[in-house]
């Protein structure tokens, strides 16, 4: 299916991840997909007590390019 891409805005081809109603770009899509992912290891690693720091710095990498292509650059938004 090919519309607007409900993060970025963007008009392309749409994806919808198992258990969500919103439709996006393959590049969010796949971002999005990649957060939960880390997001639910970095929680197994810290519950286990492991060390998380790659995997938070990963996960703050994608955000903030997931961030930046929905023009949600946290930067533009402070004083």
């Amino acid at each position: 299916m090919r519309g607007t891409c409900d993060s970025c805005d963007r008009v392309s081809e749409l994806f919808q991840l198992p258990g969500r109603e919103d439709n996006n770009c393959s590049e969010c899509d796949s971002d999005l997909s990649t957060m939960i992912l880390l997001y639910e290891a970095l929680n197994d690693a810290q519950r286990l007590g492991m060390d998380a720091g790659e995997l938070e710095s990963e996960v703050i990498e994608i955000l903030l390019r997931f961030l930046e292509r929905c023009s949600l650059d946290h930067r533009e938004t402070q004083p």
